[in-house]
């Protein structure tokens, strides 16, 4: 995959609205200049067969013939090359059931083109904002890339830094590290935890679940700031 294109997938059974959708990509990456590339996908089952594609956002509908785009996308947050989600619906009652953690909206039809541009300005902002950080330890540069970051843990004048692949020790202080990656979507939980909240399936008061099955604890002293940056994170991500 090419770092300097963006992705889109449309998943949609009706040719009518999979046409709207991919018409209303076109005209936003045209007129910014953005190289993209479109995967269409008319079935389901189409789309959890596809390993081999990364897709920055993924523009899936909720009804469709033989899988619907509920459980589409129960499998498609196993999926590591699909990241975001937005469903495209005409039944609105339906985004009470389409929330997951790769969901990022629901676009009602009919939408205009405004309702899709707003989805596809945020994640491709976020995307190029993705960057390497350098954490350099006494034996030189470690780099890696913010968004591969699960979670870090201190350990006294160091910390440990996990990713889905591996865990790497760096000679920072958890809070050298915090100012490195610089806010949301990373949050400090405990003295001892920076999470990053696009891993974290959902949060109790006092326990932040990960995707993963993993979990790390909240802190006492932090769970109300906790718990105000995890709402502020999650209207972001909704458009709320």
């Amino acid at each position: 995959m090419e770092s300097n294109v963006f992705y889109v997938g449309i998943c949609d059974d009706d040719s009518k609205w999979h046409k709207a959708v991919s018409e209303s990509c076109k005209v936003f990456f045209d007129k910014k200049e953005i190289k993209y590339e479109i995967y269409s996908f008319y079935h389901g089952r189409d789309l959890v067969s596809e390993r081999g594609k990364d897709i920055d956002i993924l523009f899936l509908d909720v009804e469709m013939e033989a899988m619907d785009g509920l459980e589409v996308m129960k499998q498609a947050e196993k999926m590591p090359n699909i990241h975001n989600i937005v469903f495209v619906s005409s039944h609105p009652e339906a985004v009470w059931d389409s929330f997951g953690y790769k969901t990022k909206g629901f676009v009602t039809k009919p939408f205009s083109d405004e309702d899709i541009f707003k989805y596809l300005e945020s994640i491709y902002k976020k995307k190029i904002s993705d960057s390497l950080i350098d954490f350099s330890d006494y034996n030189g540069p470690v780099y890696i890339r913010k968004s591969d970051i699960v979670y870090l843990k201190s350990d006294s004048n160091y910390s440990t830094i996990y990713t889905e692949e591996n865990e790497r020790v760096v000679s920072c202080t958890l809070k050298e590290c915090e100012k490195m990656l610089n806010g949301l979507p990373f949050l400090r939980i405990h003295r001892s935890y920076i999470v990053n909240l696009d891993y974290i399936k959902n949060m109790s008061s006092s326990v932040a679940y990960f995707k993963s099955g993993d979990a790390c604890t909240i802190g006492r002293s932090y769970r109300s700031q906790v718990r105000d940056e995890y709402q502020s994170y999650l209207r972001r991500e909704l458009h709320i």
